[in-house]
């Protein structure tokens, strides 16, 4: 690679990691021309465009996508190597940048993150919430966390909570006037809160285990959230039946805010993992970052 090196991929890095050629120029420092000249040189070097721009978007092209697949990884051991040449003496500093949805650090890190902080204060910790599966490597991200199941098997898992099943659920006076659904096909006559996912705008399904299989049931209700605590709320206000994952509707059903039916039917999970590239243990950040959170 002749003229863009380093200062090219690191660019290109930042370029995606913001969404813009103006957000990055704005990270980095400089002017958005100034993006726009390293990015031309590296394609220059590169031989195939690596980007494809519009007025309104950007995104990578398949040169771009292999090109980050590699190196990205490759940037970040060279930002903890330059961090650790950097440090007088054992502190642990440097950047963990991970793509998670909200419940899972609601379940995972969030109780454990204000101690992390205070053990390693000058480790910068940048969390980005999304539903929505990403490709952490060609996105940026240093790791990710997502429920065991979904964890590709060329990528590091570690361990963040211990096994858990989804839940059904209602207030005891929503029980009391509407009667308790025996089989999930019963969900038909009840008013139901369904969960709208923010980054793709699709309902969850109400998923059940019939026996060896699992199916989706078909619901119904006339009030739709996208956000778990206002469920949670809801569903104690009354306002009819709820579907979370069990830890988050454990206090409410412990303190008897919440009863959980269809337990013979709930589908049990392994947990959620934190995972990572295997080129990336060796980060410094991310490893004390692991050591700390796992379970």
């Amino acid at each position: 690679m002749r003229g863009a090196g380093l200062n090219g991929l690191s660019v290109l890095v930042e370029v995606v990691r913001h969404g813009s050629l103006t957000r990055a120029a704005a990270a980095l420092g400089v002017r958005p021309p100034a993006i726009s000249y390293q990015l031309k040189m590296l394609e220059a070097d590169i031989g195939a465009p690596l980007l494809t721009r519009t007025t309104r978007s950007l995104s990578l092209t398949d040169a771009g996508r292999a090109l980050l697949a590699r190196a990205a990884p490759a940037l970040a051991e060279l930002e903890d190597a330059l961090h650790a040449a950097r440090d007088t003496g054992d502190a642990v500093k440097g950047g963990v940048r991970l793509t998670l949805p909200y419940i899972a650090f609601d379940m995972t890190i969030a109780d454990r993150l204000r101690a992390f902080r205070q053990t390693y204060p000058e480790v910068e910790v940048d969390l980005s919430f999304s539903e929505a599966f990403v490709d952490i490597v060609a996105e940026g991200f240093h790791a990710g966390i997502r429920l065991g199941e979904n964890i590709s098997p060329d990528m590091v898992a570690v361990r963040l909570c211990p096994p858990f099943r989804e839940v059904v659920f209602a207030s005891p006076a929503y029980l009391a006037a509407h009667g308790r659904p025996r089989h999930p096909n019963d969900l038909s006559a009840h008013d139901c809160i369904r969960y709208r996912y923010i980054s793709s705008g699709r309902f969850a399904d109400w998923r059940f285990r019939f026996g060896d299989d699992e199916g989706v049931v078909d619901v119904r209700g006339g009030l739709i959230v996208n956000s778990t605590p206002a469920l949670v709320r809801a569903a104690v206000l009354g306002n009819g039946l709820g579907w979370l994952f069990c830890p988050s509707v454990a206090r409410e059903l412990e303190r008897g805010e919440l009863e959980s039916v269809l337990d013979e039917y709930a589908i049990e999970h392994p947990g959620y993992f934190l995972y990572f590239p295997r080129s990336s243990g060796r980060i410094r950040a991310l490893r004390a970052f692991v050591d700390f959170m796992q379970v």
